[in-house]
């Protein structure tokens, strides 16, 4: 019995050390956990924070494709820039606005941490989208059928993919049928305590088609009485002659339509979606314009309802003027000058010392007079109906202005967009 208890000493010590050591163990493995979970909790929050940058980025540069190219922040495409509207516009292929490029006008206007460039989304693209034709790279031109489960990719030039359903976008994305505008590729990569994430989106510079084509393009005919100084190449609806008057003004006719153009889907976006842009909405709904809500007068005259045309000249912006007048001409007349949309859904009158840049979309008459004064149309006019012409008038196509009012008037089309 005494053997035994002898034996027995110092069972307390081994038992409290192993205790120890145990309960070490533990408490080593539990502040471990405690870091990795604190270290990936880090991770989490740094992935998104880097996550949202790039998104920033994205938006970053959305914004600023809908500058116009007087902008010192534009970013996008601009015909001083070479190589316009080809994929090497630029030495690197690309606008690059990250922090500290050395590039100020093009620089993040914040210098949060993302960096970002655009360029032209070339045939190349992994998504197989393309115009589906055998055109160079400056050209938008249509493949014979937008429906076609056929492509076949330009690749040699590589050509610019153009915002439309020629490029396997389903017709409910957009009524345009061929490509209009070019589609930037948007390359954004965010980065928060040196973890970066990128996003690339496919983005058209806007989602309006306010190209008209030519200087006059009309469902109808036109008809020249008196003199006309220049209305350059024109548009008819079918079954129209060509009036001498035009030829005899400097002017010429396009083959006519062979079938009208939807005037209420032409732009790209249905009429009563694309109102909503508008920055202002005027109506007048009978003969009298006193119909509820009408606040244009019973003369019809509009100049004095609308608060701002725009600013002419200046390329700073311009704005949509929705006017509703199935009722009652409306008329523009005097020194005037505007620089935007405007958008008739009755018949316009246009006369004296009138200066306009950008798009005029009637769905009724529109009637030109310069009468003694010069009146100047740059961009386009697009009719549903009957145009008349008189006096001393210039009507101008120029797409450049018509792709600066669409993009300012209206917000870039998200494409695509993904994660990498």
């Amino acid at each position: 019995m005494r053997q035994n208890k002898k034996d027995e000493r110092g069972f307390i010590l081994v038992l409290a050390l192993v205790t120890m050591l145990a309960m070490t163990i533990i408490g080593l493995s539990v502040v471990m956990n405690m870091t990795t979970d604190m270290q990936l909790s880090s991770n989490e929050r740094d992935s998104k924070a880097a996550f949202q940058l790039a998104e920033a980025g994205v938006q970053e540069a959305m914004s600023r494709i809908r500058l116009s190219s007087g902008s010192d922040r534009y970013i996008g495409e601009q015909p001083s820039d070479a190589g316009y509207r080809t994929l090497a516009w630029n030495s690197d292929g690309s606008k690059d606005f990250s922090a500290g490029n050395g590039d100020a006008d093009r620089r993040s206007a914040d210098n949060l941490m993302y960096g970002v460039t655009i360029e032209y989304l070339g045939e190349g693209n992994p998504e197989g989208f393309c115009d589906g034709n055998s055109s160079g790279p400056n050209s938008s031109g249509n493949h014979p059928d937008p429906n076609s489960t056929t492509w076949t990719c330009n690749d040699s030039p590589e050509e610019i993919v153009m915002y439309g359903r020629d490029f396997n976008l389903v017709s409910t994305s957009t009524y345009v049928t061929y490509g209009k505008f070019p589609v930037y590729k948007v390359t954004s990569a965010g980065t928060s305590n040196n973890i970066t994430r990128t996003i690339v989106a496919y983005v058209g510079a806007s989602e309006l088609n306010t190209d008209t084509e030519y200087g006059i393009n009309t469902n109808a005919c036109i008809d020249v009485s008196g003199n006309a100084s220049s209305i350059g190449v024109v548009k008819q609806g079918p079954g129209c002659g060509c009036d001498p008057k035009i030829i005899s003004s400097g002017g010429s006719c396009a083959p006519n339509k062979t079938d009208e153009d939807d005037m209420d889907t032409y732009l790209g976006e249905d009429i009563s979606k694309i109102i909503e842009y508008a920055d202002e909405k005027h109506s007048c709904n009978n003969g009298t314009c006193s119909a509820p809500g009408d606040d244009i007068p019973s003369s019809g005259k509009i100049e004095g309802v609308v608060q701002d045309w725009g600013d002419f000249d200046g390329d700073t912006y311009s704005t949509m003027i929705y006017i509703d007048n199935p009722g009652r001409e409306v008329s523009l007349s005097g020194n005037f000058e505007g620089r935007g949309i405007l958008i008739i859904t009755g018949d316009l009158k246009l006369s004296g010392n009138l200066a306009y840049e950008g798009l005029v979309y009637v769905f009724g008459t529109v009637t030109i007079s310069g009468g003694g004064s010069s009146m100047n149309v740059v961009g386009g006019v697009m009719a549903n109906s009957t145009v008349n012409v008189n006096g001393n008038i210039d009507v101008v196509y120029d797409k450049d202005t018509l792709e600066a009012v669409s993009k300012e008037n209206s917000t870039p089309s998200l494409v695509l967009w993904k994660r990498l």
